[in-house]
């Protein structure tokens, strides 16, 4: 009877200093002993297949086409003259560990990585989707989970026992002279391939994977594999650590005994995105020195953040740098994948919190203005100090705002108690002197008004309500902005404080049940922007939600809700989001996203129910629409309406 153990897995997703590695003996992870280790070399624009192990393999002698992965060489295979063969030996027992990095053309089509040959027969199939075992005619596709991505790091081991000993092979990338398999031949780069003659213990699995990652801007983060350990069996990157921060998981550094040097990185999930480079005035980088980064997952989108903050995007980043005299980092980050519409004459602005923390409070973070929105060049950090603090780790933000703004904080008031709340803020930007005004929303009439030459922060003394805060400088930069300063006590609704949307169904939130009879205000705010005055809403989007609520004691109270997804779509589910609510100057963006193409139509009602304007769509699936709605300030009703049902908006044009 045949012994079999068949494991797999797929792991998703620069120029070098002048530095001598250590004499040992290299090998990726301190991992004994490659039975075959093949990279990508590049000898000025000539490329070609390096052997790093004595066992012979047949590979192409000849220069190849090639380019850059992750500022590494790679080769264009070439399936008409990359023969890549490597010959596994004769046993009955077939026990095999393969790495091969890889990134195809198109990441949708399914393309062979490998085959496994006898001397008449295909034995095994891998494939950038699924494996094969042909013995049995047993198919294994990866893992749900696993998206498709253009770079990867294939992994796959193999314990089998024959009743008879066979020579067999790995090609890589061909189809088989044996079988009609459906897959097309490897279209695509491979950088480095690293076969051993048995199965890797975890540990030793996780430590070339980490060489592998490191290297190549592939994160482990989804997969079985979790922290990354250096050459030493030592954790340079600790899952328990970064929670929240497990997506496109970078690193920088080196580590000899892996003849590793990788001093600049960019992942691959969204290769050029974000790219950081490590810096020795001294030129010697020590052993075993690592430089992660990591980030939340969410979407470069660029909407209305936390009351007192400037727009800005939901993604969040953790680096984990140690700074020294001798290193430095310079940072970059190609705007290109921001997505939005941005307000004109606006900048966009790093915000670093220095604690690490993440809270991003006004006495551990720091606003660096960037370059201008309407700029197509990259935005640049040379030689900038992620370690102001020493802290070891700095989490940071993009916002996008004008050249100058102002930072707002609210400490909440006591119900009926006048001037107990404070309205806080900082400047930043501007020239001084600034002249600061705080009205009632809505109202001409000046409550405060003052002129001061500080930008540090400062308080104003107000009750519970609505006020408008504005800001000018001596150039005549204008900056204002709606808050809501809250009571600490008062009537409160009874909800959760977080919800999740299971398979992708909304839920209904309704702040009206368990409430004291009396007469209430409601008002709805999704990512800052009003959404309903009603007490019940059907949420469908996950994100940070807000029930304002006043009372007949005229207590006015804020609840925060957090709706989470499980991360399972429904098929037939629609993304309607209309943004900015209340809007300044009638303009406005709705984004759509359909199950399929359908005809739409939105609308633009008056509050008297008056049609204003309409505007419709053919067969559009996802698609940006922006539009303004001419008249004055109120609350005007906005419709989607398409086969997917009906959805309003009511919008406050101020």
């Amino acid at each position: 009877m045949n012994k079999k153990i068949f494991l797999l897995v797929i792991l998703l997703s620069a120029s070098t200093g002048n530095l001598i590695f250590s004499q040992q003996k290299i090998r990726p992870g301190n991992v004994p002993e490659p039975f075959f280790w093949i990279k990508s070399k590049a000898n000025g624009d000539a490329y070609y297949w390096e052997s790093l192990t004595k066992k012979e393999a047949r590979i192409p002698a000849n220069t190849q086409k090639g380019g850059a992965f992750n500022f590494n060489p790679s080769i264009a295979f070439d399936k008409a003259k990359d023969s890549l063969i490597l010959p596994l030996g004769t046993d009955t027992k077939r026990r095999q560990t393969v790495f091969m990095v890889y990134k195809v053309k198109d990441s949708l089509k399914e393309q062979l990585l490998w085959t496994i040959n006898d001397a008449k027969k295909t034995v095994s199939v891998a494939t950038n989707k699924r494996l094969a075992d042909l013995n049995k005619y047993n198919y294994q596709s990866y893992s749900e989970k696993v998206k498709p991505q253009k770079a990867n790091i294939h992994f796959f081991q193999q314990n089998i026992t024959d009743s008879v000993a066979k020579p067999s092979s790995l090609t890589i990338g061909l189809k088989s002279k044996f079988e009609k398999l459906p897959p097309e031949e490897f279209n695509g780069n491979i950088s480095e391939i690293l076969v051993y003659n048995r199965v890797l213990s975890g540990v030793e699995t996780q430590k070339v994977a980490s060489y592998l990652a490191v290297k190549y801007g592939i994160s482990l983060s989804q997969f079985e594999i979790k922290n990354y350990l250096n050459s030493l069996g030592q954790t340079i990157w600790d899952i328990e650590k970064h929670k929240g921060f497990e997506s496109s998981i970078t690193g920088i550094g080196r580590d000899d005994v892996s003849g590793l040097l990788q001093v600049k990185s960019s992942n691959m999930v969204d290769e050029g995105l974000l790219t950081l480079e490590l810096k020795s005035k001294t030129n010697k980088i020590p052993d075993n020195y690592f430089v992660f980064w990591s980030d939340n997952g969410k979407k470069l989108l660029v909407k209305k953040q936390e009351q007192g903050e400037p727009a800005g995007v939901d993604r969040q980043w953790q680096l984990d740098f140690a700074g020294t005299s001798d290193l430095s980092l310079d940072w970059t980050f190609d705007p290109k994948f921001i997505k939005g519409t941005l307000p004109k004459d606006s900048y966009y602005w790093l915000l670093a919190d220095y604690s690490g923390k993440g809270t991003f409070d006004e006495n551990n973070s720091e606003y660096i203005k960037l370059g201008l929105t309407s700029s197509k060049e990259k935005l640049n950090l040379k030689d900038f100090n992620w370690d102001k603090q020493l802290s070891g780790t700095t989490k940071f933000t993009l916002k996008v705002a004008p050249q100058m703004f102002s930072r707002v904080w609210i400490t909440p008031a006591n119900c009926n108690v006048n001037a107990s709340g404070e309205l806080n803020y900082s400047i930043e930007g501007g020239e001084a002197p600034f002249t600061v005004t705080v009205k009632k929303q809505g109202s001409d009439t000046v409550l405060k008004q003052w002129s001061q030459t500080a930008k540090s922060s400062t308080s104003v003394s107000l009750s519970s309500g609505n006020y408008d805060y504005i800001v000018r400088d001596s150039k005549g930069n204008l900056y204002s902005e709606t808050v809501f300063v809250a009571d600490k006590e008062g009537t409160f609704p009874d909800l959760k404080p977080e919800y999740q949307l299971a398979n992708g169904n909304a839920v209904i939130l309704d702040a009206s049940l368990g409430l004291p009879e009396g007469n209430y205000e409601y008002e709805w705010y999704y990512e800052g922007n009003f959404l309903d005055n009603n007490p019940k809403i059907l949420v469908d989007q996950p994100g940070n939600y807000e029930l304002r609520l006043s009372s007949d004691q005229k207590c006015k109270t804020s609840s925060k809700i957090a709706v989470k997804t499980d991360g399972k779509e429904n098929p037939e589910a629609t993304v309607l989001i209309l943004y900015p609510n209340p809007t300044v100057d009638g303009h406005f963006t709705i984004a759509m996203q359909f199950a399929h193409k359908t005809n739409a139509t939105i609308t633009v009602y008056a509050p008297t129910g008056t049609l204003l304007q309409q505007k419709q769509f053919t067969q559009i699936e996802n698609y940006i629409y922006d539009d303004v709605i001419k008249a004055a300030s109120g609350m005007y009703l906005v419709t989607v309406n398409s086969d997917f049902g009906t959805k309003t908006f009511k919008v406050i044009v101020k």
